[in-house]
C-alpha cells in the first residue's frame, strides 16, 4: 500500500521520527505482554472458574484466533480511517478488552472479552511498524526495527514471572488491568505526537472471504476442543469439523476466484505456489506448534502436578525466555553468514532432543534438570522461528511481498490457536484413559492396593470412624493415579510434538538458504513496484 510522503521533520528537539518509535513501543509491548502473561495464570483460572483444562484454554485459542482472523483487515481499515485514528482505536479497544476481562465473572465472559482484546490487539504491531516506516529513510529501519525489538524480547521474557507473581500475591484480574495504564499512556502520547497518515490506494473489503475463514476456523476450533468431552464420533464434533473443513475449503476456492478476477482477496493463496513460501511456513507452523504446546502444558504441569506457586513457576520459566532472546540475537547473524538451513536444522535438532527427553516427564525430575530443558528448548526454538520467516519470504516477488506476509501472520495465529486446542484436547481426553487403565491395576495385591489399609489404619489412629477412613484411603489412591495419568497424558502431547518437530526436520532441507552473497552489495533505489509492496508488507506483517 503506497503511503503518503512522511511528515517535514520537527525544528529542534527529539526528531519526530524518534518520537513515533518511542510512542508505538506502548503498543507493541501491550500486544505481546498479553499473549504470554495469561499462559502462566492457566491453573488458576481453572481453579477460580471451576473448569476443566479444556475449557479453560479458550482464554488462550480464543485470543489467537481473533488475532488471526482480524489480522487481514489491517489494511483495509487503515485505508478507511486514516493510521493515527486506527491505531488510536486499536489501542484503546485493548485497553476496554483488558478491563472487561478483569471484571469478567464467568469464563464464559472471559472468553468473549479475550476475542475483544485479540481482535484489537492484532492491528497495534502491524500499525506500529507502518508507522515507523512511513518516518524512517530505508537505511535507517534497521536501527529503528531495534528499537521494536527491545519490547519484542522483554515481554515474552518476563510475562510469565511478572504474571506469576500477579497470581500469586495479588489476583488473577490484575494480568489484565496491568494494561491499563500503559494503554492510557499510549493513547495520549499518540493523541499528542503522532500525525494522522492515509493510505493514497484504495482497498476493498473480502466480505465472503472473511466470513467464510472466521466460521469455519471457529468451527474447527470448536470440533477439536469438544472431542475430549464429547468423543471424536459424537455428532457435535463430526459435524463442526466437516463444516469447519468444508467452509476453510470453499474460502480458498473464493480467494482464488477473487485473485484470478483481479479483486483483492482476504488472503492472496497463490503465495502458496512458491516453494520455499511453502516449505518455510509448513515448518513455521509445526515449530508454531512445539512452542506454544509448551508453554501452554509446561505452567500446568509445574502448577497443578508440582504444587508450585505461580511466581515460581514464572520464576522457572525465566531462563528459558533469555536463551531464546539469545538465540533470536545470534540466529539472525548466523544466517546471514550459513544461510537459513545451517541455522534452522540444528535448532530444530535441539527442539526435537528436548522433546524427546519431555516425554519421559515423571513428577519427580529434578528442578534443575527440567530447567535445562526448557532452557534446550527455548533456545532451539529461538534459532528456528526468525529464519523461517526470512526463508518464506526469501523468492517472493515485490509485487507479492505484502500477500505473503499477510498470509504468514495469519497462518502463525491460527497455528497457535489449533496447538494449544489440539494440546488441551489430547491431554484431557488421555488422562481418562491413562486413568482407566491405571485403575484396573489397583488391586489388593498392587503396590497401591497394600497402600489402603496401612493408610486407612493411619487415619483411624487420628481418629477417623473405619469407614471414613477406608473412603478416605481410597480417594487418596485416586488422586495420586490421577496425577500418573495426567503426567502420563502429558507425555503423549510431547511425542506428538516430537513426531511434529522430526516433521520439520525433513521440511527444513527444502527451505530456501536465504543466504546473501560475499560480493559487496550494490544499493539500487527501489522501482515504484516495490516501494509500494513494501509498504504494503509493513501493514500485514
Amino acid at each position: 500500500m503506497q503511503m503518503a510522503a512522511p511528515a517535514v521533520p520537527r525544528q529542534g528537539g527529539l526528531p519526530y521520527k524518534w518520537i513515533v518509535a518511542c510512542v508505538v513501543v506502548f503498543g507493541i509491548f501491550m500486544s505481546i505482554l498479553d499473549s504470554t502473561i495469561v499462559n502462566i495464570a492457566i491453573p488458576r483460572l481453572q481453579s477460580a472458574f471451576g473448569s476443566d483444562l479444556n475449557s479453560v484454554q479458550w482464554v488462550l485459542t480464543g485470543y489467537t484466533l481473533a488475532q488471526g482472523v482480524a489480522t487481514p483487515l489491517t489494511a483495509f481499515l487503515s485505508e478507511r480511517l486514516g493510521i493515527k485514528r486506527f491505531y488510536m482505536l486499536s489501542l484503546a479497544g485493548f485497553t476496554i478488552g483488558s478491563a472487561l476481562c478483569g471484571i469478567a465473572w464467568s469464563l464464559p465472559v472471559l472468553i468473549v472479552f479475550r476475542l475483544i482484546q485479540g481482535m484489537t490487539g492484532a492491528f497495534l504491531s502491524p500499525l506500529a511498524i507502518t508507522l515507523i516506516y512511513r518516518e524512517f529513510a530505508p537505511a535507517e529501519r534497521g536501527t529503528a526495527m531495534g528499537v521494536l525489538g527491545i519490547p519484542i524480547l522483554l515481554a515474552p521474557a518476563f510475562g510469565p514471572t511478572l504474571g506469576g507473581y500477579i497470581v500469586t500475591f495479588a489476583g488473577w484480574q490484575l494480568i489484565f488491568y496491568i494494561n491499563l495504564p500503559l494503554g492510557i499512556i499510549g493513547l495520549i502520547l499518540a493523541a499528542i505526537f503522532i500525525r494522522e497518515a492515509r493510505a493514497e490506494a484504495r482497498t476493498s473489503f473480502d466480505i465472503p472471504g472473511f466470513l467464510l475463514s472466521a466460521s469455519g476456523l471457529g468451527l474447527l476450533l470448536y470440533g477439536l476442543s469438544s472431542a475430549s468431552t464429547d468423543g471424536w464420533t459424537s455428532g457435535t464434533v463430526l459435524s463442526c469439523l466437516i463444516a469447519g473443513a468444508i467452509l476453510l475449503t470453499t474460502f480458498i476456492f473464493v480467494e482464488l476466484d477473487r485473485a484470478r478476477h483481479e479483486k483483492q482477496p482476504l488472503l492472496d493463496i497463490r503465495v502458496f505456489g512458491n516453494r520455499s513460501f511453502s516449505t518455510s511456513s509448513f515448518a513455521s507452523i509445526l515449530v508454531t506448534f512445539t512452542l506454544f504446546g509448551g508453554l501452554f502444558l509446561v505452567p500446568v504441569y509445574l502448577q497443578n502436578l508440582r504444587q508450585l506457586s505461580a511466581f515460581q513457576a514464572g520464576l522457572l520459566l525465566l531462563p528459558q525466555a533469555f536463551a531464546s532472546m539469545f538465540a533470536v540475537v545470534i540466529g539472525g547473524r548466523l544466517v546471514d553468514r550459513f544461510g537459513v538451513r545451517a541455522v534452522v536444522i540444528p535448532g530444530l535438532i535441539l527442539t526435537a532432543i528436548s522433546m524427546w527427553r519431555f516425554t519421559f516427564l515423571d513428577l519427580y525430575i529434578p528442578y534443575t534438570s527440567f530447567q535445562w530443558l526448557l532452557i534446550l528448548r527455548g533456545f532451539g526454538i529461538g534459532l528456528c522461528l526468525q529464519p523461517l520467516m526470512v526463508s518464506a519470504l526469501a523468492e517472493i516477488q515485490p509485487r507479492m511481498l505484502a500477500q505473503a506476509t499477510a498470509v504468514s501472520t495469519t497462518l502463525r495465529f491460527v497455528g497457535s490457536s489449533l496447538a494449544v486446542a489440539i494440546v488441551a484436547t489430547l491431554v484431557q481426553s488421555q488422562t481418562k484413559l491413562h486413568y482407566a487403565h491405571l485403575a484396573e491395576r489397583v488391586t489388593p495385591d498392587s503396590p497401591l492396593g497394600q497402600l489402603v489399609p496401612r493408610l486407612q489404619a493411619l487415619f483411624i489412629s487420628h481418629g477417623a470412624s473405619t469407614t471414613a477412613a477406608y473412603g478416605t484411603a481410597l480417594r487418596t489412591i485416586g488422586g495420586l493415579v490421577q496425577r500418573q495419568a495426567y503426567v502420563l497424558a502429558m507425555q503423549d502431547a510431547f511425542w506428538l510434538s516430537l513426531a511434529l518437530a522430526i516433521l520439520a526436520i525433513v521440511a527444513s532441507f527444502f527451505v530456501s538458504s536465504g543466504r546473501r552473497k560475499s560480493q559487496p552489495a550494490q544499493i539500487e533505489p527501489l522501482s515504484d513496484e516495490e516501494a509500494k509492496a513494501r509498504e504494503e508488507a509493513m501493514m500485514a506483517v
